[in-house]
């Protein structure tokens, strides 16, 4: 029944070619247009889903807190730095970053400063007016008692002189030398050097405690903390980013040296690598492909496969750009897979085709015939490599999802090309009449494959025990594979946003840092605060790997050490006397939740996930209070349990979802499980290989099982459906496995070598993750090749006892 409907297809398409190619092109324009409607997403959550409860818990922070954050560090030296005109540049850079649009805050000593100086001036303004007010006090006291002992007016005056001037020299006693010292630094603002150095520095030119992580390095660097507003896009952070990267060229102070990075900056850097990527990958691929196909695949117009796939690539990215789905450090990699995939089925169509077209010198034979054998066979393992790349929804990271779904989408669209463009091609091509000539037979690759096959039948033992056991080993030591998420490590290392942020480290020490969320109905609340300083002081002293904390209990405890102790009254009078600028960072303006942060050492991710799971066991928090961790590092350490689990789901998943479909396929159990088995043992080959190089599991090499299982079982179908063929033929196992080995090894061969050129494409890359994925396909395709050609006839010899039977795809 399938192979009558291919057949019928077959004869429609070649009497209507001229019209599927006119059709297909309209279409392509149409898709062309989703291309500009793309956009390119490499924020951390990618790695986790925003249904997660940490990506809420997260959102939820940011709302009260700010999104992300930037940061740009001022290098030079102190006297240079807190010279008069660089304040005044400095204060200047300050106030138009608070201005840009999308930023939430700016924390510098220029900030502070300012705060600092706001005080100085209200307080100045108070003792004058108190001293005013005392002077008027003493005037009418002293005006008075001359008057009521009968003094004239000449009397009160010089009384009222006498008591002014007494109330001055009290304030002159009491507070003449901090009035002194005000008067000597003069004008109370962040513009004037004195002032600075009297609020920023103490008297040996230290950095006040209150300011310091703000004045690293003894002063020599200022640091500005920029926090965007939450809920950007990233389109919305790249712009604010570049804005602000425009206002700190803008102003530069001689001798000095800038350093600006963060989340936001290192994403855009991100964006601008992926758009050059792409490209040079595309270019790559074209070339490597043009290649293969020449050295591989003796056909007329063996080149003509390659545009038709670069229009089904149109197709696939036009389509992500129209259902909004963004490219990734993942879907990036699409590209050169979907090629090498595309022209692998292009491949199998346009080889039987001249097969066909040299036996029968007819194009409509050619074009019924070759639909009738290789539509249902491709399509089969299309549709099951579809299967297998779909289990990849199960993944709990967002751009593992996008991959999965773009894979299987991706494979169907090129199967389509194949069927709707290819062929109609060819077709017009052969309008005139077929001049194709019959290609020389038992060339070396045959003989090869030839002697293989009597090799794999006579001793199939030997070709399976060995591939058994190590892969046994692989799984073995699946376990012991280190996983990555840090998206720093997922990144070109000579990018310039992480090479400021290294920089950036080397003066502040470690930028690692967890935080935590504290909710409760007032956390001013000394029973709160009370908690926090337990929960940073016993996890500082218990842990190794925490260098520090800072909460609202370090400012507080700064301006009254006894404050833990106070009642709730005097807490919150306390709290009202700090400036905004110094609580902010810590506490929501509605004072339901609090900011603690913790600083870590240096500390891979699985170290900070072991750390982050004995936190949050042992919180203990009063009742009321909710704690919660949160924050970019937290979603990166969370993301990794998924990245391991959902790997090892989606690799189960998929061979079920496999096995399911080739029982549909063959209605036989048995020969169901001939074409995944080898497949199963590449994966264990896989994982060792993985092991020795070193390499480890990332959001990338996490989809290697699946990707193993679709590809792998397309090369495995197809020399199945073969052997099926020859056997339903009347041949007995051993000679039906030798003649499918034979006919249809080449052709196999060839389809593995256009996707390792495809796969290739993706060594040519900026990303290191990018590249060592694509060294890791490409030999785990080429296992895949040889899995086939020797595990899958050793099998089917040792195993497959049954006589010839009457396949679906036959019928």
């Amino acid at each position: 029944m399938l192979r009558k409907a291919s057949g019928t297809l077959g004869k429609w398409i070649a009497r209507r070619a001229i019209w599927m190619i006119a059709a297909m092109l309209v279409l392509t324009v149409v898709m062309g247009y989703g291309l500009s409607q793309m956009e390119i997403r490499t924020s951390v959550n990618m790695l986790l889903s925003d249904e997660d409860p940490v990506a809420v818990n997260n959102a939820r922070f940011q709302e009260k807190f700010g999104g992300e954050s930037l940061i740009l560090l001022v290098q030079g030296q102190q006297s240079q730095l807190f010279d008069s005109q660089s304040l005044k540049t400095l204060h200047d850079l300050q106030t138009k970053l608070s201005e840009v649009d999308k930023v939430y805050s700016v924390t510098s000593p220029m900030s502070l400063a300012e705060v600092f100086a706001g005080q100085a001036r209200q307080q100045s303004e108070q003792m004058e007016q108190q001293i005013a007010e005392a002077m008027e006090e003493a005037a009418t006291q002293a005006a008075a008692k001359v008057k009521e002992s009968g003094g004239d007016e000449a009397a009160q005056a010089e009384a009222v002189e006498m008591a002014k001037s007494q109330v001055l020299q009290g304030v002159q006693e009491q507070h003449g030398e901090q009035m002194a010292q005000m008067e000597a630094i003069g004008e109370l603002s962040a513009t004037n050097d004195k002032f600075v150095r009297f609020a920023l520095l103490d008297e040996n030119g230290q950095p006040q405690s209150t300011v310091a992580q703000l004045l690293p390095d003894d002063g020599n660097n200022m640091l500005f903390q920029i926090q965007l507003d939450s809920g950007l896009t990233m389109q919305d952070m790249a712009s604010a980013t570049d804005e602000i990267e425009q206002i700190i060229a803008d102003h530069a102070i001689a001798e000095t040296k800038t350093l600006f990075s963060g989340i936001p900056a290192i994403s855009k850097t991100l964006e601008d690598y992926i758009e050059e990527d792409i490209l040079t990958m595309l270019l790559t691929v074209i070339v490597l492909m043009i290649v293969v196909l020449a050295l591989v695949f003796p056909v007329r117009s063996r080149l003509i496969s390659l545009p038709v796939i670069l229009v089904g690539m149109i197709w696939t990215f036009g389509l992500m750009g129209y259902i909004g789905m963004p490219l990734s450090i993942a879907t990036m990699a699409l590209l050169p897979i979907l090629i090498g995939l595309g022209t692998d089925f292009a491949l199998q169509f346009h080889n039987r085709y001249e097969e066909e077209a040299v036996k029968t010198g007819d194009v409509l034979k050619a074009t019924t015939n070759t639909l009738r054998h290789m539509g249902p066979a491709v399509g089969i393992a299309v549709l099951i490599m579809a299967v297998g790349f779909l289990t990849l929804l199960l993944s709990d990271m967002p751009m593992i999802k996008d991959f999965g779904l773009m894979l299987a989408i991706g494979v169907g669209i090129m199967y389509v090309m194949g069927l709707a463009l290819l062929l109609p091609v060819l077709v017009v091509r052969d309008r005139k009449g077929i001049r194709s000539k019959q290609r020389a037979s038992g060339g070396i690759v045959e003989r090869s494959l030839a002697a293989l096959a009597k090799s794999v039948v006579r001793k199939p033992l030997l070709f399976l025990i060995p591939p058994v056991l190590i892969a046994g080993i692989g799984f073995g030591l699946d376990h012991k594979l280190n996983v990555e998420s840090n998206i720093e490590n997922l990144m070109p290392q000579n990018a310039p946003a992480l090479l400021a942020m290294n920089e950036i480290r080397e003066v502040l020490g470690s930028t690692l840092t967890i935080d935590w969320m504290i909710e409760s109905d007032d956390v001013r609340n000394p029973e709160v605060l009370q908690w926090i300083h337990r929960f940073q002081q016993d996890s500082v002293e218990k842990y190794a790997e925490i260098e520090g904390a800072s909460s609202i209990v370090n400012v507080l405890t700064a301006l009254q050490s006894d404050i833990l102790d106070a009642d709730r009254q005097t807490a919150e009078g306390v709290y009202s006397q700090v400036p905004a600028a110094m609580t902010s960072p810590f506490v929501s303006a509605d004072h339901r939740m609090a900011r603690v942060t913790f600083t870590l050492s240096d500390i891979d991710t699985k170290a900070q996930e072991k750390l982050l799971a004995e936190l949050e066991a042992n919180l203990d928090a009063p009742d009321g209070v909710e704690v919660h961790p949160v924050g970019i590092q937290v979603l990166q350490v969370k993301s990794l349990n998924g990245l391991t689990d959902s790997r090892h789901t989606s690799l189960i998943s998929g061979l079920l979802a496999i096995l399911i479909g080739l029982f549909v396929v063959y209605r036989n159990l048995k020969r169901a499980f001939f074409p995944i088995l080898p497949i199963v043992l590449v994966n264990g080959w896989s994982i060792a290989i993985l092991y020795v190089l070193g390499i480890d599991i990332n959001p990338l090499t996490a989809v290697l099982g699946a990707l193993i299982l679709g590809i792998g079982t397309e090369f495995t179908i197809l020399l199945m459906e073969r052997y099926l063929e020859e056997k339903a033929n009347g041949l007995a196992t051993e000679q039906a496995i030798t003649t499918a080995m034979t006919k249809v090894g080449r052709a196999i061969s060839a389809s593995g070598l256009t996707v390792v050129g495809g796969f290739s494409a993706l060594i040519f890359t900026n990303f290191e993750v990018v590249r060592v994925f694509g060294v890791s396909t490409v030999l785990d395709t080429l296992l895949c090749l040889i899995s086939t050609l020797t595990v899958l006839p050793a099998i089917i010899v040792l195993l497959d006892k049954e006589k010839a039977m009457t396949r679906t795809t036959q019928s």
